[in-house]
């Protein structure tokens, strides 16, 4: 049997894209019940990185306006857009091959400062 398959870009990110929603929803649900779930979503997302697709989740990361990166919201009232990290990721950086399937898309927030050690928040 032949093992070579063809699907089209748009349907690869398509199910990229919601294997990583649904494995990112799936932590708000009680444990008891979504164990069979949590068991197929962490073998969907096998399969598509052992085919290839990477997801890059950069939440807690200073932003940076050349990632593939579409910024959705700023949650800052300060005119002053340096300093912004990803508070939140919406969708992630999909690459498939080494080469960009999807871009993410982001809520950026003004970093704060910290001290060593800690995280953004």
């Amino acid at each position: 049997m032949d093992k070579n398959y063809q699907v089209s870009k748009d349907s690869l990110a398509t199910f990229a894209l919601e294997v990583w929603r649904l494995s990112q929803n799936i932590e708000n649900l009680p444990q008891q019940k979504v164990v069979a779930l949590r068991y197929s979503l962490r073998k969907l997302k096998q399969t598509l990185e052992a085919e290839g697709c990477e997801f890059l989740d950069l939440t807690g990361k200073p932003y940076d306006a050349g990632l593939a990166l579409e910024v959705i919201d700023i949650e800052t009232d300060s005119e002053d857009k340096t300093d912004l990290i990803i508070k939140e990721m919406l969708a992630p950086i999909i690459l498939f091959q080494n080469k960009l399937l999807v871009s993410g898309q982001v809520i950026l927030a003004k970093a704060t400062k910290l001290t060593v050690g800690e995280d953004y928040e």
